[in-house]
């Protein structure tokens, strides 16, 4: 993290208040939301400074912060977004906030739900937005633009517009923005701006003059007013009326230059080079004693220098301006440039800078300097998921220094498996292949493991599992970097052994992968560990379980701060249960909240599940449309991720949704369509996203809708008893259903109750809704003349309970019974399924007091669909599905 980029600038010597601006952006009826958007040299900046200090007069808590293109990476973003909160919040306004919003700061409800709790009006100031183009990024902003609370305005600087969703935030006045043409000074504001400079006698005539001639721009303006000491540019306003604003400004700047002594314009043009400039690092690249001096000198002259932290330590040059003068060093001396980007780079990688250490060391010429400078800053970057930084950087290193430093190599391989770069993987993954075996046996890295996971990415199940079989991942003394390739080789072992169908060893492994990954602080790894584990959980039909795990690890302070890696599996799988509970609510919510980083991040098991299940509960709600858009949406990622793996599944979740349509002859010629796997697994291997979908399955659907269904019964037969055998719990679920279809085509009415009951008997504990429903009105009329049997068994042993329970609940689900009958909860009905949280236990008080949504959530402090949120996850607890039912159960159960 970088404090200076949270630093708000001081006031400029001389600027013109921007009166009419402030007064449309600060008026009472203005939007929540201001961007001020226009090229460098419009004064943005200067304009926040001026709304900070009038929003500061009016006693509103203020904020700044200055992104970086480092700030796409959403590690590094969070990290700076819960610092500009707690630059606003006091000690005791820290106190008081929420605990369970403190860190999460890469959703905005729990942004805003911090800013709320300060209880004192807000303002943030977001200055060069335009650097960021990470999508969750922009969709963390997207939400928060939309929901900004009444006690916060948001100011943004930026030169141009972000995708946020602007346009319709200006029709609905949400957001207002400051265009160029806006920010360009009047002829009122130009002769003001010279007012201050009596030496120069400026006439009327000539301030209108440099109106027209600048057009208003501030930088041009402000370099005029520089440069006019000398007679000949005073003399240049009837003649450059040809020059458009950028040609002038460089005429202007040439002239603001050579107006200073000769001491001053060496300072200038060798200074301008560095990224940000100190004293101390003057005076050690220019090889001087008084950069301290000299730098308060030209702040205080107006040279286009601004501090940039409270101290006067940090200083940095306009871009305009800066831009110009290392054009005008490179041209005159490029041997002095390349000596300043050489001294720079070693006092920047002294001082642990890395960032400005590489681009200098880049720009001096030495790309090997550059390279060890990354090797040793991506052990860390990698760690923590910085990956878009270390792609950035990389593409910056020649083939040649890369070939040299085979660790690095490793490294990025490292990013960009998981950030699914394939095309930038090739070459990379060539020189890894290429390291011969004396090399690798002094490497500090493990190319093995890299490879391993890029075969994984690369959806070759089959040579990963080749690779991993060579490694002994049970060392329990590394630490740092090695720990955390071993937790990722541990994950990939956690997830072929669920691919065997060794559940036992699967979980005992990914206990160890969760081990390696807290010894060498790797936040996105263990997120594969605990999402893996509990879908671990969930193949085996311990539902309850899995989504405990779920809801424990997303309140993890590591997955708060860090949205991207370490989230992405835990909610994809998350998702999943929730929609096989029927808790579709949540699981929509959950998939439009994670929506970016799932798409971005997830692998493809975790993203077909996540997915396939959005797309399930939009057909739920008979919006088919919306259901064709996510497997659209699914199957452009497979395109793009080169996963054929991903377009059968893809293919096959079509087939059964035209079945469940009864478009028999569509589902056969979508079938006929999907490609054959080229190389099959070897028997009884099953990736966990085709648990209970993918081709098996396809075929027995498809199979059983045929004339004689008797082929698709064997099938059945078939993969049953490989699913028992395995300890497949979910798939001998699903078995039994089609099983329980199949006998019912061929009128065994007797065999297609025992087989439902089967089903039925395995799915109650787990509370699995959505694995019946989905298989259409075959089944609904099975478990509706099921229900009539164990209703009119009464008394007889098994008859009732969580059987019959469950039965009414699916059916209360699809619409065939009353649902008030329904939700007594399976097990004990005097305790809930899953304990409440404190928060939920507040809610559910509200709740029974009588409180609405918006109540709660000003109560509470958090956004309306935070509220929504939280309800869901009690009525999933309490087993209910609304309000009423809710205040009933927690009666019964003693909870109020």
């Amino acid at each position: 993290m970088i404090a200076h980029k949270l630093f708000a600038p001081a006031g400029t010597p001389g600027a013109v208040r921007r009166d009419a601006i402030l007064q449309r952006i600060l008026g009472r009826n203005s939007p929540r939301v201001v961007l001020l958007q226009a090229p460098a040299g419009h004064g943005k900046t200067t304009l926040l400074q001026q709304a900070w200090s009038a929003c500061d007069a009016q006693g509103m808590r203020c904020g700044w912060l200055t992104f970086d293109e480092a700030d796409n990476d959403i590690t590094r973003f969070a990290a700076h977004m819960q610092a500009l909160v707690d630059t606003v919040a006091s000690r005791e306004d820290a106190e008081v906030m929420p605990t369970q919003a403190r860190g999460r700061t890469q959703h905005a409800d729990w942004l805003t739900t911090q800013l709320v709790a300060i209880g004192r009006p807000v303002a943030l100031f977001l200055d060069e937005f335009q650097t960021l183009s990470n999508r969750p990024v922009l969709s963390f902003f997207r939400n928060l633009f939309e929901s900004v609370p009444a006690e916060v305005r948001i100011f943004v600087g930026t030169r141009t517009l972000p995708r946020v969703g602007l346009s319709r935030l200006e029709v609905n006045n949400r957001a207002m923005v400051i265009r160029p043409a806006d920010l360009c000074f009047s002829r009122d504001e130009v002769a003001r701006f010279f007012q201050d400079v009596s030496d120069l006698g400026m006439r009327p005539e000539e301030t209108a003059a440099i109106h027209d001639r600048t057009e208003g721009w501030p930088a041009a303006v402000q370099l005029y007013r520089l440069s006019l000491a000398q007679p000949s540019v005073r003399e240049s306003l009837r003649d450059i009326a040809d020059f458009r604003p950028r040609p002038l400004a460089d005429y202007l700047a040439d002239n603001v230059l050579q107006l200073q002594t000769p001491a001053v314009q060496q300072f200038l043009l060798q200074s301008s080079l560095l990224t940000r400039l100190s004293a101390p690092l003057c005076n050690a690249v220019l090889e001087r004693d008084d950069a301290q001096r000299m730098l308060q000198t030209l702040e205080s002259a107006g040279l286009f220098l601004r501090s940039l932290d409270a101290e006067g330590y940090w200083f940095k040059y306009h871009t305009l301006f800066s831009s110009f003068l290392a054009d005008q060093l490179q041209e005159q001396d490029p041997e002095a440039a390349r000596r300043i980007h050489e001294r720079a780079a070693r006092w920047f990688h002294d001082h642990g800078l890395h960032e400005e250490a590489i681009h200098h060391a880049l720009a001096s010429g030495d790309a090997d300097f550059g390279a060890r400078i990354l090797d040793s800053w991506t052990t860390l970057l990698i760690a923590e998921g910085n990956l878009m930084t270390v792609e950035r950087w990389s593409e910056r290193i020649p083939a040649a220094q890369l070939r040299a430093n085979p660790d690095l190599v490793v490294k990025i391989v490292w990013a960009l498996t998981f950030l699914r770069r394939h095309r930038k993987l090739a070459p990379l993954l060539a020189m890894i292949e290429d390291i011969p075996a004396t090399e690798r046996a002094r490497m500090q890295t493990h190319p093995a493991v890299v490879l391993s996971m890029a075969a994984v990415v690369r959806d070759d199940i089959q040579e990963a599992a080749d690779i991993v079989a060579t490694m002994d991942v049970r060392d329990s003394e590394v630490e740092g970097f090695h720990a955390f390739e071993l937790g990722a080789a541990a994950n990939l072992e956690g997830y072929l052994a669920m691919t065997r169908g060794e559940f036992e060893s699967a979980r005992e492994i990914l206990s160890l992968a969760r081990a390696h990954s807290d010894r060498g602080d790797a936040t996105f790894s263990w997120g594969y560990s605990v999402g893996t584990a509990a879908m671990n959980m969930l193949l085996q039909g311990q539902t309850q379980d899995a989504i405990g795990m779920f809801r424990q690890c997303l309140d993890e302070p590591r997955v708060q701060v860090d949205d991207s890696f370490a989230s992405a599996a835990i909610v994809a799988c998350y998702v999943h249960a929730l929609y096989e509970v029927d808790d579709i609510d949540t699981a929509l919510d959950q998939f439009r909240r994670y929506h970016d980083v799932i798409a971005d991040a997830a692998l493809l098991d975790y993203l077909a599940l996540a997915y396939f299940s959005a797309a399930r509960i939009h057909d739920s709600r008979g919006d088919g449309k919306r259901a064709t858009t996510v497997l659209e949406e699914a199957e452009t990622l497979g395109h793009a991720s080169r996963w054929p793996r991903l377009l059968r599944l893809v293919g096959w979740e079509r087939v059964r949704r035209a079945l469940a349509a009864d478009e028999v002859d569509h589902a056969r010629r979508i079938a006929a369509a999907i490609q054959a796997e080229p190389a099959p697994l070897p028997t009884g291997w099953l990736p966990f996203a085709e648990d209970t979908a993918g081709e098996a399955i396809g075929r027995i659907r498809l199979g059983l809708r045929e004339a004689n269904p008797e082929a698709a019964m064997r099938l059945i037969s078939t993969e049953q008893s490989a699913a028992t055998a395995q300890g497949r719990t979910r798939r001998q679920i699903k078995l039994h259903i089609l099983e329980a279809i199949g006998h019912r085509r061929l009128d065994n009415t007797n065999a297609a109750h025992r087989s439902l009951r089967r089903a039925l008997n395995l799915a109650a504990p787990a509370g699995l809704v959505r694995t019946f429903l989905e298989e259409g009105p075959a089944v609904i009329d099975l478990l509706r003349s099921d229900l009539a049997i164990l209703t009119s068994s009464a008394g007889v042993e098994g008859a009732e309970g969580p059987v019959q329970q469950f039965v009414v609940r699916i059916l209360a689900t699809a619409g065939v019974v009353d649902a008030d009958v329904v939700r007594t909860p399976a097990g004990d009905p005097h305790r809930p399924l899953e304990p409440l949280t404190e928060r939920e236990s507040e809610i559910l008080q509200l709740l029974a007091n009588g409180a609405s949504n918006k109540d709660i959530a000003r109560h509470v402090f958090v956004s309306e669909n935070t509220v929504k949120f939280h309800l869901k996850n009690i009525y999933s607890k309490l087993g209910v599905n609304s309000r009423v039912q809710a205040i009933s159960a927690a009666r019964h159960m003693q909870l109020l």
